[in-house]
């Protein structure tokens, strides 16, 4: 009754309006066009709820005589979206307010894997990615976010073409990768800033937070961070422009509900974005899946100077998360004999970033991050009525310095270094009570030349390490012995490269051809083990990308990509898994030879007549894997899957509708032995999921968005990890007000 209670004063608050007075003031501004910058005449201004109107000039501006007391202006032209803002007489008549028209083109801008028109001549951004692997990127927009309706980071990479995301109930809840590659997967960074420990940062983080997650699905994006080979994504913070207010609010089935308040504003050369975020579910009757997860964010971005921008942010974290309970039928018993839980989950994430503009175009950046993450696991064993409990906290720092010199008017060289330091001083995930305390450091160098039509990309990445002390891996024999195994301690790390060398074509003003290569050597993740009770070996990977890609004058887009990689000695799950000393399910990896190909597509098209935006993408790809010494296909990846979705908007009305199909594969991890005896292997995949929204805008001194979204509208069962069934239909409803 108190969040409904803050709910009504906030309404009330929004649509409340002052009274008029008899004494009139001249407001002053000036419109332009938010893409181009061109000053836009002829637009007409109406103060809401009267006759009172007026247009702008040939060079955009305006001036409007108002009575004191707060004001809704309304603005249209032709071409433009329409712009609804308020201003506050006479507070806001000082200064001349600015109101940036945006094209009345439909966007769909979380498959805006093109990036611009032109391939540029030159580019000194610190950490642009490789002309050649535009049609292997995308870009998930705030607004997209919000039209899916999605709460956390994961969430919002669920259409990516190609991506592919693993749902369970374990200690690490999702696991996102693209074109199937795993062990490891994609690495992750916050504003650019490379992250090393954030394989459950994902499903804590809130959505709206976000401006826009930017997702590399190739191997290539070296200067990006340490990719690993399996892509990479950077989630972009948001960072106002001027004043801003956000509030949302929704509830729904199994006790689904969300609440996030925010506020940002820009200061001459200083701007800053804070918000709160509480999200949580009781999840499935009788499952043991409630979540209770709050967020803090704060960012800050300042120039300093002409030359000097400062940017920095900090996210808290905190809450509980029980672990889902496997299904009884197919479930392993050392897991569904388990009740357990995180309580809480905390974690810090904090990081500095200091820009310097050189002369002739030259940049240096340093980059600082500090991450804390602390959680208290809990474990209740049902036969032997027995609880166990401890601390799974670790934390990281790092240090990165990224330089961009242009060596002449067509050619740039990037180069940098990077240094982390991860501990975790009483182990971690299935190490609980092994130390690890780990040295990471890094070089990189890159280069780019335009030639005529053609630029042309390569770059180097080296990585190593040092081991000051490790318990995790190192068994000889029977993983039995894992508590009285001596740790590993001041040792290097293997030595891992990764290399790319891509070019890029324009056919046309709008048209364009890709090729990269990419290879080099993986190292296992630290504590992983074979069936044999040792590390895996390090992985070698080759990866070739080619693509073509256009984007029509009406800002329809179509990409076709084709992939293939081959990986040597590749590092995956056995299918086997043990129980620790400290009571903890262990998962056991093997080395094997993979390969996969595949094609891309991805299309949108703006379709004004029914002022809708549709967009379709799709990835059809074949996997195979070495098995009794040759090439088999690989049932554990599925060979498609493929999104399609359409966004509709009409008079402040809008619909949207996304649906996901997920091809068949198989996986035995987690299941009883018996089953597959008895059944064979445990089938995944093949289902189609569709997610609905729609919703009404009130326009006035604040937008008021009231909506309805269905998950799952079809409640098709479905599972991607075997024993963690999909809860089903999920109904929410909400408002936002913005």
């Amino acid at each position: 009754m108190k969040f409904l209670s803050v709910v009504a004063v906030l309404a009330a608050l929004v649509f409340s309006n002052s009274a008029l007075s008899q004494e009139v003031f001249t407001v002053k501004g000036i419109i332009v066009n938010s893409v181009t910058g061109e000053m836009v005449p002829n637009a007409n201004i109406i103060v809401a709820g009267t006759q009172a109107g007026t247009s702008s000039g040939k060079n955009g501006s305006f001036e409007l005589g108002l009575r004191r007391g707060i004001h809704t202006l309304r603005f249209s032209a032709v071409g433009y979206r329409s712009h609804t803002t308020s201003v506050n007489v006479p507070e806001d008549v000082s200064v001349p307010i600015t109101i940036r028209f945006e094209p009345k083109d439909m966007e769909i801008e979380d498959v805006n894997i093109f990036g611009s028109y032109f391939i540029p001549d030159q580019d000194t951004s610190i950490k642009r990615l490789p002309v050649s692997l535009l049609p292997a990127m995308t870009i998930i927009s705030a607004a997209e976010i919000e039209k899916q309706g999605a709460v956390t980071l994961i969430d919002a990479m669920k259409f990516v073409p190609g991506g592919w995301t693993e749902t369970r109930g374990r200690k690490t809840r999702q696991f996102f990768s693209v074109r199937g590659q795993k062990y490891p997967y994609p690495d992750y960074s916050i504003d650019g800033v490379w992250q090393k420990e954030f394989e459950e940062t994902g499903y804590y983080l809130s959505a709206l937070d976000i401006e826009s997650v930017e997702i590399i699905r190739s191997a290539s994006a070296l200067v990006k961070g340490l990719s690993g080979l399996t892509g990479v994504v950077d989630i972009k913070t948001k960072k106002p422009e001027r004043e801003t207010f956000g509030f949302t609010a929704k509830y729904g089935s199994l006790n689904h509900y969300l609440g996030n308040l925010q506020y940002g504003n820009k200061l001459k050369d200083l701007s800053f974005s804070t918000s709160a975020s509480f999200f949580g579910t009781d999840g499935p009757p009788e499952m043991n899946g409630k979540e209770r997860i709050g967020n803090l964010h704060g960012n800050l971005d300042w120039d300093l100077n002409q030359r000097t921008r400062l940017t920095t942010g900090i996210t808290y974290i905190q809450g509980l998360r029980q672990l889902v309970r496997i299904d009884e039928e197919v479930g392993a018993p050392n897991i569904k004999n388990r009740i357990e839980q995180y309580d809480p989950v905390r974690t810090l994430l904090t990081y500095v970033k200091l820009n310097y503009r050189g002369n002739n175009g030259a940049q240096t950046e340093f980059q600082s991050n500090l991450s804390y993450r602390d959680v208290d696991f809990t474990s209740f064993n049902i036969p032997q009525n027995t609880s166990a409990s401890h601390e799974e906290n670790d934390w990281e720092y790092g240090l990165n310095v990224i330089h961009s010199r242009p060596l002449s008017e067509k050619n740039t060289l990037r180069f940098g270094g990077l240094y982390n330091h991860w501990i975790a001083p009483d182990g971690k995930r299935y190490y609980v009570g092994r130390s690890c305390n780990v040295h990471t450091w890094s070089g990189v160098i890159a280069n780019e030349q335009s030639v005529g039509r053609f630029v042309f990309d390569a770059g180097f990445r080296l990585i190593g390490g040092y081991i000051e002390e490790w318990g995790g891996f190192g068994i000889e024999g029977s993983a039995a012995g894992f508590g009285n195994v001596e740790p590993i301690t001041h040792l290097a790390a293997p030595l891992e490269w990764q290399s790319a060398l891509g070019a890029s074509m324009a056919i046309s003003s709008n048209a364009f051809l890709h090729y990269n290569i990419s290879g080099g050597t993986i190292a296992p993740r630290k504590g992983s083990l074979t069936n044999e009770g040792v590390a895996p070996d390090n992985e070698s990977r080759l990866q070739h990308d080619l693509g073509f890609r256009i984007k029509t004058p009406k800002r329809n887009e179509v990409s076709v990509s084709t992939f293939y990689t081959l990986r040597n000695q590749a590092i995956d799950f056995s299918g086997q898994t043990i129980v620790t000393d400290n009571d903890l399910v262990m998962e056991l990896y093997e080395n094997t030879d993979k390969r996969s190909y595949g094609l891309e597509l991805s299309a949108k098209v703006n379709v004004p007549a029914i002022r809708s935006s549709i967009f379709a993408n799709g990835m059809l790809m074949k996997a195979e894997k070495e098995t009794g010494g040759r090439m088999v296909k690989d049932m554990q990846l599925p060979e498609i899957i493929l999104n399609s979705g359409v966004y509709s908007e009409y008079e402040g009305f809008d619909f949207n509708v996304l649906v996901n199909y997920t091809g068949a594969y198989t996986n035995n991890r987690f299941v009883i032995p018996s089953w597959v005896l008895q059944y064979g292997d445990f089938p995944l995949g093949d289902f189609v999921a569709a997610d609905v929204s729609a919703g009404y805008t009130f326009k006035g001194n604040f937008d008021k968005r009231v909506f309805v979204e269905v998950k799952n509208i079809l409640n098709d069962p479905f599972m991607t990890v075997a024993g963690y069934p999909d809860p089903g239909r999920l109904i929410m409803a909400g408002i936002r007000i913005k």
